[in-house]
């Protein structure tokens, strides 16, 4: 070998040591003290249309309002948004996504002829629209490799929807057709991302019943529990979307429902897990709502009472809300919300709903510095983030937070 190729041959295996030192410094090995880097997003990817309109009108206007419902949702095209979310993941590329209101629309025609209608026996099976399905397939198709690693169901009912002018539904010749929704929380890994345990999810013990033209629809909110390792640490990665806080009997059901997560998550470290809580979600909460709100309080719901909001209780239960140790330049975080049908020309966000919360391990303190480097963003809420059509990729925002997270010597 001559002296010019074996100065070159030096030369490449040096930055090629530099570069595979990088790399390991990236992933935690050999950083005393140290784990290696965490990516985690969530994202509410929004059903597309203003389900409480069901609660206005007459049993017998039910049909129409659920047209008006199926329409708005054809108007802000999730196959569409779905590139535009795809878009944001392969920005950032988490290892753990959370992932709120997963629609899964299903129809039946001619409907059940049933009235009034059997709202919670759905049998609708003809698969409109499958929000999971379609996200996973524009995510492959930027080559990422996410898996599903839970799911829990929140709400299954199914109406009857007027086929206006036969047309609402494609190749439904009848005036009436079934409109079934199943609305889902769901956890996606990268496919490199270990999963320690089997992953667990469950509703809430307490949610709330609206009233409806069409009788009574408990609204069921839920979360997912997935154990995972990345990058040499033990990580505890928690998923959820909180009852909504438009009305003071809502908030209540927020309340219960944030309290039940903080004790169902100290329950199962029984006090000597060494894994970091990371949860995130839409809370339905936002800080300038203050410590206390006015609520509505069983049995009646007819007493004006005083309740902690979500972020208050968890807050109180030591859980960090990495919006407010984040480095980088001062900004609002706000997520939520953009107009129903997401066509408004300007962005709308003024409220902070959904959130990365971070607790230490409940085996033992690892002191106030345990978080480092801590990186969180606001994605899908600039202009140039909305999709070919000009909509907003969903009603709420995405976040992403990136730590690394320091380990007891």
């Amino acid at each position: 070998m001559n002296i010019q190729r074996r100065i070159v041959s030096i030369l490449c295996a040096l930055l090629f040591a530099g570069f595979s030192q990088a790399a390991l410094a990236d992933e935690g090995i050999g950083q005393d003290g140290v784990a290696g880097h965490l990516k985690v997003m969530t994202q509410n990817l929004y059903v597309g249309a203003d389900l409480f309109q069901i609660i206005e009108g007459e049993p017998e206007e039910v049909p129409g309002i659920v047209a008006s419902i199926f329409g708005e949702i054809q108007a802000t095209n999730f196959r569409e948004r779905a590139e535009a979310i795809a878009d944001q993941v392969a920005k950032q590329r988490p290892h753990l996504i959370g992932l709120q209101e997963v629609s899964l629309i299903r129809t039946q025609c001619p409907d059940d002829i049933v009235f009034p209608p059997n709202i919670l026996a759905p049998n609708a099976t003809d698969v409109y629209a499958d929000y999971l399905q379609i996200l996973m397939d524009a995510l492959a198709a930027r080559g990422l490799y996410y898996e599903i690693a839970a799911t829990v169901i929140d709400l299954d009912a199914e109406l009857p929807a007027a086929n206006l002018g036969l047309e609402l539904l494609e190749g439904c010749e009848y005036p009436l057709f079934d409109a079934r929704l199943t609305d889902r929380d769901v956890v996606l890994r990268r496919s490199d991302v270990e999963i320690t345990s089997p992953p667990y999810s469950d509703n809430y013990t307490y949610n709330l019943a609206v009233p409806t033209a069409a009788g009574p629809i408990v609204f069921y909110r839920g979360y997912n529990i997935v154990d995972v390792v990345v990058n040499k640490r033990n990580y505890r990665f928690v998923n959820t979307h909180l009852e909504v806080n438009e009305n003071p009997a809502a908030i209540f059901f927020q309340a219960l429902q944030a309290d039940e997560l903080t004790q169902i998550l100290a329950a199962m470290a029984d006090g000597v897990s060494d894994e970091v809580l990371v949860v995130v979600g839409d809370f339905n909460s936002d800080p300038a709502d203050g410590l206390i709100v006015d609520c509505l309080l069983p049995p009646d719901f007819t007493t004006l009472g005083s309740c902690p909001t979500s972020h208050t209780l968890m807050t109180s239960a030591d859980y960090i809300d990495t919006w407010t140790v984040r480095n980088g330049a001062p900004h609002d975080g706000y997520t939520c919300c953009q107009d129903t049908l997401l066509n408004n020309d300007e962005s709308e966000l003024d409220g902070r709903y959904d959130y990365v919360w971070v607790h230490e391990p409940f085996g033992g303190a690892e002191g106030p510095a345990f978080l480092r480097g801590m990186q969180v963003t606001v994605v899908g809420e600039e202009l140039r983030d909305r999709t070919v059509s000009w909509l907003w990729p969903a009603d709420h925002a995405g976040v992403v937070a990136g730590m690394t997270i320091r380990q007891k010597k």
